[in-house]
């Protein structure tokens, strides 16, 4: 793998964008991945320290010549950086690493392939996904994860609508140029789910994710800093109802017979099954009560059924045993 300076000539094939804000450990753990890569094309290196007070700006200074560093005064969110990383960025591909992921040595090699397989008409519609390692820091365990819709989704845009992002990070996205040229950049007003707009859009352009279906991404999950928390599903709630009353007039005829109704009770459905998972029974029924509100108690009972037949099971269990 090349690297192309922020002074050299050469278009490169591929400029890898990497928001960070105070992780410095984890950055360059993230910086060896990218450097390990056996990608045989030309890489452009953007990070963008996002106001960090861990010295972040001054190691990449110090110990990575040949990264074009981005220091911000003032903290914006990962949207915002990102996007100033795309503002500068020369590659004819996009490619996102946040900060606390890995990639494997064939990450870049693999995606790259694959768009490259395509016809020069269909590369113009794709973008790269590929499967990813989640790896829970904290219990040391990591399991694959596929990053294509579920299968209670009629399509791509339902689960975005409906379930949110199929895609657990950006890290596992390669936009061509193009494709972001078309369909805008992140939208820094979004401070959650900002990626999932970003593939709404795209697909509302006609655009298309190509799957790799190899897991060459690894995702920390820790405890530091990470978006999806019980303290803000009530946000993340407020957020898809917003996307889908903005999207759906757009979304409506690709989505065919699913209604906005029904795609309003999956939203609500959708965060019950969080709360549940996290033993919040009492906002997990309150939930699924709204959920009635947009969908028959039928439909709502078929989609929950696992859930709700494990909550009176244990009922039914503890009941046993006080007898």
């Amino acid at each position: 793998m090349n690297i192309v300076t922020a002074s050299s000539t050469p278009i490169p094939d591929v400029s890898v964008i990497i928001p960070t804000y105070n992780r410095i450990a984890m950055l360059e753990e993230a910086l060896a991945s990218l450097y390990a890569q056996d990608y045989d094309g030309t890489v452009e290196i953007i990070v963008i320290d996002d106001n960090s007070q861990d010295g972040t700006a001054q190691v990449i200074r110090e110990k990575y010549p040949d990264v074009h560093l981005i220091a911000l005064s003032e903290n914006v969110g990962a949207a915002a950086a990102r996007n100033q990383g795309i503002a500068v960025s020369k590659g004819k591909f996009i490619a996102f690493l946040d900060s606390d992921d890995l990639w494997e040595r064939g990450h870049l090699r693999s995606q790259m392939s694959l768009l490259n397989s395509k016809t020069v008409t269909d590369t113009q519609l794709f973008f790269g996904v590929s499967d990813v390692f989640i790896w829970e820091t904290v219990k040391d365990i990591r399991y694959k994860k596929s990053q294509k819709p579920k299968l209670q989704y009629s399509s791509v845009l339902h689960q975005l609508l409906a379930g949110g992002s199929f895609i657990s990070t950006p890290s596992a996205v390669i936009f061509p140029k193009h494709v972001l040229d078309a369909v805008g950049v992140f939208d820094k007003n979004i401070r959650l789910a900002e990626d999932t707009d970003l593939y709404t859009r795209a697909i509302l352009k006609g655009f298309e994710p190509a799957f790799t279906e190899q897991a060459s991404v690894i995702r920390r999950k820790h405890d530091s800093g990470q978006a999806m928390t019980i303290k803000n599903i009530e946000l993340r709630i407020k957020n898809r109802l917003d996307a889908l009353q903005k999207y759906y007039p757009l979304a409506k005829q690709k989505l065919g017979n699913v209604k906005q109704r029904q795609i309003h009770s999956e939203i609500y459905s959708d965060f019950a099954r969080y709360y549940y998972e996290e033993k919040s029974y009492g906002r997990w029924l309150k939930l699924l009560f709204v959920s009635t509100r947009y969908s028959s108690p039928l439909f709502v009972l078929r989609t929950n059924w696992r859930y709700i037949n494990d909550f009176f099971g244990r009922i039914i269990s503890k009941l046993k045993f006080a007898s």
